[in-house]
């Protein structure tokens, strides 16, 4: 898997972050093809969105981006995504998102070049029983490796429609609440320590390993072997943390793309993902912002140390 040459996926749902006085474009795995587009990693998005407004922004987008189109279907009935982003005084956000969305039924494209190194996906865009998860299911049969970033968005997941997501994953990405609310609702116990809560749950689902994202207190990653840990990021001219965990998953895959140790890749989702939360929105507006990242990190330099 440590071959940039070799070809990737990313799978699930664009949409538009509606923050009231202002629109930005988002949808968790479109938001790690953005960075990941912008960090160099060839990649195919595969998606859909509507014949409307905000379908068309997203394809202009990307179009600015010189970002592949061929994975992204258009959908003369169903809407693109929208999710309203309202303040929260515990999360700093919270989100509202709408029903039965273009992304809710995304086709398998017509063309794909293969094989599929590896494949990213979230599980927003497999909340209804639809096209989507016919597309999914197709995608990881022929991807030698599946990074899972879930997203527990209440009332959009069950524990019935994510067990066979989580099943055989590669790699499973949450946060640390999003552990603690996956060992209650499938009833595993395990000790306090957050490397037997990791272990206890990856053995239930035969995942290889885990990635854990932590607020403040960082993250942590877990591969059967080994137990790393990596102290967070300070933020310059917090405004939000809209996208921060995408940032995160972007980098670290990028990272472990190149063949970086996981304390290293740590670092680096860790740095992305600091440099985000002084943004609007979950994406840069110019391909210019991972330039300076680019410049460090294939120099083999970081912004801070390893603990």
């Amino acid at each position: 898997m440590h071959d940039f040459k070799r070809f990737g996926v990313i799978f699930g749902e664009c949409l538009v972050d509606d923050f009231g006085d202002s629109q930005r474009l988002g949808g968790a795995p479109f938001n790690v093809a953005r960075h990941l587009h912008g960090l160099g990693v060839p990649a195919i998005f595969i998606s859909q969105v509507g014949d409307d407004i905000n379908g068309r922004n997203i394809l202009d987008h990307m179009r600015q981006w010189q970002m592949p189109l061929s994975g992204v279907a258009v959908s003369k009935t169903l809407p693109t995504g929208r999710v309203e982003v309202l303040p929260d005084p515990v999360e700093g956000h919270r989100f509202e998102i709408l029903p039965h969305q273009a992304y809710d039924y995304i086709p398998f494209p017509e063309k794909l070049p293969e094989p599929v190194s590896w494949l990213y996906h979230g599980s927003l865009a497999l909340r209804e029983i639809g096209t989507s998860r016919q597309t999914l299911q197709k995608l990881a049969s022929i991807s030698n490796k599946r990074f899972l970033d879930i997203n527990l968005r209440a009332p959009w997941w069950t524990p019935d429609r994510l067990a066979p997501l989580l099943t055989d994953s590669s790699i499973l990405k949450c946060n640390v609440d999003e552990l603690e609310t996956l060992l209650a609702v499938f009833s595993l116990r395990s000790g306090p320590v957050l490397r037997d809560k990791m272990r206890v749950f990856a053995d239930r689902f035969s995942l290889e390993s885990m990635l854990l994202t932590c607020g403040p207190e960082g993250s942590a990653y877990w591969d059967h072997n080994d137990f790393y840990e990596a102290a967070a990021e300070p933020v310059n001219n917090l405004v939000n943390t809209v996208g921060a965990g995408d940032a995160f998953s972007a980098a670290w895959l990028w990272s472990l793309l190149r063949g970086e140790s996981p304390e290293l890749r740590l670092r680096r989702g860790g740095e992305l993902a600091a440099a985000v939360c002084a943004l609007q929105g979950a994406t840069p507006d110019s391909l210019d912002f991972y330039e300076s990242f680019m410049s460090r990190w294939t120099q083999g330099k970081s912004l801070s140390k390893p603990m």
